[in-house]
């Protein structure tokens, strides 16, 4: 019998695999307000109309953003014997963009404050409007998206080209990013999370898989 320590079961890292993509689409059921980059005095009044629901929706979107994080550690663990380099660049960027997003949810509280109950004011408006039209606020929303589009495509080759997942989750994965995107109605967007789910489960029984197939080695 081997002395080695036996490996823990990755149990938090398997269920912020499946915990953000669900997050991501109750996030879409709950969310009552347009797009941020809505006009602005419009946005603060949605938000006003609907603060409850605004907070409510800003914990689901922590949720959702801040699991890529370990996503991204599940996907080099998961694919690092097989295409090490996609799994470092596809990690990597998932990392990134939940920090990023973590960066944008944080924001979130504070429209509620610019958004208070009652007419929205001019001067609040034009607040808004001013971190709308920033360049800061251009660059994190954009590279956010870049790097979850760049590192799901990478996983999708590594997965066509490895066979590391069922080829099928590729199509799933990048698929579903496509419908949960927020351009196309609620409905269809909320759909696009739920393919994402269903594409993002295989790597969730992998990593648990794997794990338990070392345990076995060692005992």
């Amino acid at each position: 019998m081997s002395t080695s320590p036996t490996p823990r079961r990755p149990f938090l890292l398997t269920a912020a695999i499946i915990a953000g993509p669900l997050a991501g689409a109750v996030w879409h059921l709950v969310e009552k307000v347009g797009l941020p980059r809505t006009e602005a005095a419009d946005y603060l009044a949605q938000v006003a109309a609907n603060r409850s629901n605004f907070a409510i929706s800003t914990l689901l979107y922590m949720v959702f953003v801040g699991c890529f994080i370990p996503l991204g550690l599940a996907v080099m663990r998961v694919l690092r014997g097989r295409a090490p380099l996609a799994a470092t660049i596809s990690g990597l960027l998932f990392g990134l963009a939940g920090a990023l997003g973590l960066v944008v949810s944080g924001m979130r509280p504070l429209v509620l404050g610019l958004a208070p109950e009652g007419p929205v004011i001019a001067e609040a408006a034009a607040a808004y409007q001013r971190y709308q039209s920033s360049p800061w606020f251009d660059f994190v929303m954009l590279a956010m998206l870049a790097s979850v589009l760049i590192g799901l495509v990478v996983l999708a080759a590594a997965i066509l080209r490895t066979g590391v997942l069922p080829r099928w989750t590729a199509a799933l994965l990048v698929g579903g990013f496509v419908l949960s995107s927020g351009e196309f109605p609620p409905a269809v967007t909320i759909l696009g999370g739920v393919v994402q789910l269903a594409g993002f489960l295989p790597l969730a029984g992998r990593l648990v898989a794997e794990t338990e197939s070392k345990t076995a080695v060692l005992t």
